[in-house]
């Protein structure tokens, strides 16, 4: 299991200064989103392509997941949403470039988000005939080449707890071009428990795991919850879990490389 971090929250100008302090703190890989000196990964042509793989070879780290802002649209706008079916043809592109198969996307923008209540939740069921037609043609075109789009539960989108990320995916129907990307603290932030009930929900399918503070700015206990992420590591890696863990919105650049050495130090221990 490799330990990632998003670049761009360490630095958001100087992609090699982030890259050099993740993987001084610990880090073997990166999920790249954006910090890509100043652009996002959605934004970089082919000669910053090849400027990022130069500095990833500088420190000996690869790309473990595409951080795509695939699905971060309005379920109303169908430009919004043919633009970004198209922008995920890039990043199978990057995904091919950086040798990763994973693509991190989402399900649409949940329409009460601005409330600032996450856990009152706008009800999958309403939304699937707008959510299948969007996803289904990325979720083939991501199994005809060999990646898939990791989905994550996120509150600000339609699918924000596991559960209501299973739905997405039964109805989408068996593909390898569609997995998950378990986001431990966000299903608790809709009101799930995390363990047993929404693992169960997204279990053997998930590529991808983040991994963020809880309120203290501390790896354990997650969250509102009483669990330490050695245990649910050990959990999916007996499940056959075969992906990476990543580090994200830690708050700060320093908060980022402290979430990054303590979650070292529980890998090593594993």
């Amino acid at each position: 299991m490799e330990l990632c971090y998003f670049a761009d929250e360490i630095d958001k100008a100087d992609f090699d200064k982030s890259v050099r302090l993740g993987v001084e703190a610990g880090a073997t890989g990166i999920e790249l989103r954006g910090g890509i000196w100043g652009k996002r990964v959605q934004e970089i042509d082919n000669d910053e392509l090849q400027r990022v793989q130069d500095v990833l070879a500088k420190y000996n780290v690869t790309v473990m997941s595409v951080g795509s802002p695939v699905g971060k649209c309005a379920h109303d706008s169908a430009e919004e949403k043919s633009e970004h079916q198209r922008m995920f043809d890039r990043m199978i592109e990057l995904a091919k470039a950086f040798d990763t198969t994973v693509i991190r996307g989402f399900s649409l923008w949940n329409p009460n988000r601005r409330k600032g209540d996450r856990a009152n939740r706008p009800g999958v069921e309403n939304y699937l005939d707008v959510i299948v037609p969007f996803l289904e043609p990325i979720a083939k075109t991501a199994e005809r080449e060999g990646v898939t789009l990791s989905l994550e539960n996120e509150g600000a989108t339609i699918a924000g707890s596991c559960a209501e990320a299973r739905m997405v995916a039964d109805a989408l129907g068996d593909t390898s071009g569609f997995s998950f990307c378990w986001d431990v603290n966000n299903g608790i932030g809709c009101g799930e428990q995390a363990i047993p009930d929404g693992y169960e929900q997204i279990k053997g399918r998930i590529t991808h795991l983040h991994v963020k503070p809880n309120p203290d700015k501390e790896l354990d206990p997650i969250r509102d919850s009483d669990i330490k992420y050695e245990d649910l590591l050990k959990m999916v890696l007996s499940d056959g879990y075969t992906g990476n863990v990543s580090i994200e919105h830690w708050g700060s650049p320093e908060l980022m490389l402290k979430g990054v050495r303590q979650l070292r130090a529980v890998l090593d221990n594993l």
